[in-house]
């Protein structure tokens, strides 16, 4: 059985710790507000908050053939069985829905904003998302969320991305600096294929709104458009809410959904965990739920 680097099982430890971020956990449970956690989702995310193994030793991925870690990073990551593409789309819903409630008039994965461009076949980007073969899909749609007018400027366009800071490739500079998967990322994701610039040529801005898979932590640029975006919801709401109570509650639920769909991905992973978990009830887990759905506003 393969045994991970014990070097590499230290470096991931620490850069664990250096990387979680705790504001989903202020979120009070509630139905109403769609921050309620199933009680087997909840167990997950807690026993991955304190990074304790759900295995004996390491395995084979059933979603992948890669190499399953006890501690689970490599799910958080894993490009088979659809879990990141979902993880990505909750997100890129949740905050349309935001937008709309802000009177923002979103529009979601408009098409022929820049010039098509056929992928290439069979690869896997580094968010875990794959992209599609036929013809439509293959146009460029750099805006998961297109917002026509944004901060009284030109359009913007906003790409969701899901980075894992305990790949191989980036855990010891997470180790050392949290916002280093972040950063990385955003600037990958405006020089892949050019795009920030040709998305300014053609009079609207790109803004990649990259998110932490482990702790949640939200790239610079993510921060920026959500402090916005509360304002906005505030306005909209009139005396109902606050600024910062409409930030808050935004990023509580943006956390709790990325964790609900880290614990999926982990369930779908781990038989030890399911072993023990009734049938209809793990069904009901690893089912969409309506917040998963966009069911929500702000």
């Amino acid at each position: 059985m393969y045994l991970m680097d014990p070097d590499r099982v230290s470096t991931a430890r620490r850069a664990h710790l250096n990387l979680l971020e705790g504001t989903y956990l202020s979120a009070a449970p509630s139905r109403a507000s769609h921050m309620k956690v199933e009680p087997a989702l909840f167990v997950t995310i807690l026993q991955r908050r304190l990074r304790l193994p759900f295995a004996d030793q390491d395995s084979f991925c059933p979603r992948c053939d890669g190499i399953l870690d006890r501690f689970g990073d490599h799910a958080l990551a894993c490009g088979g069985g659809g879990d990141c593409v979902r993880r990505h789309n909750i997100l890129r819903d949740m905050v349309f829905h935001a937008a709309t409630s802000a009177g923002l008039r979103p529009e979601l994965e408009r098409p022929g904003l820049l010039l098509p461009e056929r992928p290439l076949s069979g690869a896997f980007f580094e968010d875990g998302s794959r992209p599609s073969e036929d013809g439509e899909s293959s146009l460029r749609r750099p805006a998961d969320v297109y917002i026509p007018r944004w901060r009284q400027g030109p359009a913007a366009a906003w790409d969701f991305a899901v980075t894992s800071g305990l790949r191989d490739d980036i855990v010891a500079s997470s180790a050392r600096d949290a916002e280093a998967p972040l950063v990385r990322f955003e600037d990958h994701k405006c020089s892949y294929k050019d795009t920030k610039q040709q998305c300014s040529e053609q009079g609207f801005s790109f803004t990649p709104l990259v998110v932490e898979a482990t702790g949640g932590r939200w790239g610079p640029q993510a921060r920026k458009v959500w402090s916005e975006l509360a304002k906005a919801t505030a306005l909209a709401s009139g005396e109902l809410m606050t600024e910062n109570l409409c930030g808050v509650h935004l990023q509580q639920r943006l956390g709790l959904a990325l964790q609900k769909e880290n614990a999926r991905a982990l369930l779908r992973r781990f038989s030890p965990i399911t072993a023990h978990i009734e049938e209809s009830s793990l069904a009901g887990v690893l089912a969409e739920d309506a917040c998963t759905r966009g069911d929500m506003e702000m």
